[in-house]
């Protein structure tokens, strides 16, 4: 099969073309998929440039998949060869304690499609069947990618983390990118005021559209304050990470949510016990969806209640060129991979 194998740590360039190698085996609880799409993740990246410890070369990045059913390991229940599917970055083992306790997004033997085995940048990749759902009539391929990654994320950090109530105010951070855009999204549809932060002021009108009430582009703080009657936000979506920390924290009401949904950069962050301890800060991160909230993902893409924003799809060959465009910020919305037209 042909596959964009990453051989050496680096920036984009070390992304060459697509080479041959053995197509995957599935084990016993595996499928086999053939992909149509991959859509490009800020986490490729990462684990692209090196950033991340422990990752082991040669490896096939990408866990944002869709595509079809084409084999099935011997034991391997819920999914049929010819079914669609859309797959989790997460592959559990599906039997340590917090797997037992439904609690997977803690597996302890957990293993991430694209980072520790390896992903979609390829013809066919093998994934455990736990993590696959069924995608539904009328979602397509590009929209079904990002629903086992940065919408099942927002999905969480909306729904659970922030437990978003109608009329509180929600404060995201990084608006203009694929994780912020959809957590505008996101938080409108639970009925909140959304008020929107980015450092783009050409993804100003994208990020209206998705729903923000207010665009926030300078002194973050004040503005948040000025809006909110010196009060602060209920809750903050940070889908930046390190570098807007210390805003996402000074933007809080009195025992406001703050929900970490990205992890850009690799410096600690500084944080006042204090600030947290006096006004009882709740803080979380999120990570990102099991099968079965991936399943709940599609169904709300199906019945029009969200809408997954691409803003190119690029040929496999091209990968190279999707992790420059990620690394520019230029692109509101994910960036897919065409791997195949799944005829």
């Amino acid at each position: 099969m042909r596959a964009v194998v990453l051989e050496q740590f680096g920036g984009p360039e070390v992304l060459g073309p697509p080479q041959e190698v053995p197509d995957p085996t599935p084990a016993p609880d595996e499928a086999v998929v053939r992909v149509r799409r991959c859509a490009v993740c800020y986490l490729d990246s990462i684990v692209r440039a090196g950033v991340r410890p422990g990752i082991q070369l040669p490896l096939i990045l990408g866990h944002e998949i869709a595509g079809d059913v084409v084999e099935l390991g011997a034991h391997a229940k819920g999914v049929a060869v010819g079914d669609r599917v859309a797959s989790t970055y997460r592959a559990v083992c599906g039997h340590c304690y917090y797997c037992r306790a439904e609690q997977s997004a803690h597996c302890t033997n957990v293993q991430g499609v694209g980072v520790d085995r390896d992903g979609g940048y390829a013809e066919y990749v093998a994934v455990p069947v736990r993590g696959l759902s069924r995608i539904p009539d009328g979602v397509g391929d590009d929209e079904a990618t990002i629903a086992g990654c940065v919408l099942g994320a927002v999905y969480k950090a909306v729904r659970d983390k922030g437990r978003v109530r109608p009329g509180e105010t929600v404060v995201v951070t990084g608006a203009g990118g694929g994780a912020g855009i959809h957590s505008v999204q996101m938080a409108k549809l639970a009925g909140a005021r959304v008020l929107a932060s980015t450092t783009s002021p050409e993804k100003a009108e994208a990020i209206r559209a998705a729903g923000a009430d207010e665009i926030l582009m300078d002194d973050v703080v004040d503005r948040v304050k000025e809006l909110t009657h010196g009060r602060g936000a209920d809750v903050v979506l940070d889908c930046v990470g390190q570098a807007t920390a210390p805003i996402s924290l000074r933007a809080l009401a009195r025992g406001g949510r703050l929900v970490f949904v990205g992890e850009v950069g690799v410096e600690p962050t500084r944080i006042s016990v204090a600030r947290m301890l006096y006004r009882e800060t709740e803080i979380y991160g999120v990570a990102s969806p099991s099968g079965g909230e991936l399943t709940q993902i599609l169904e709300l893409i199906a019945t029009g209640g969200l809408r997954p924003l691409i803003s190119q799809t690029l040929p496999l060959e091209r990968a190279a060129d999707a992790h420059a465009a990620l690394g520019d910020r230029a692109n509101s919305g994910r960036i897919t991979l065409q791997v195949s037209d799944g005829a």
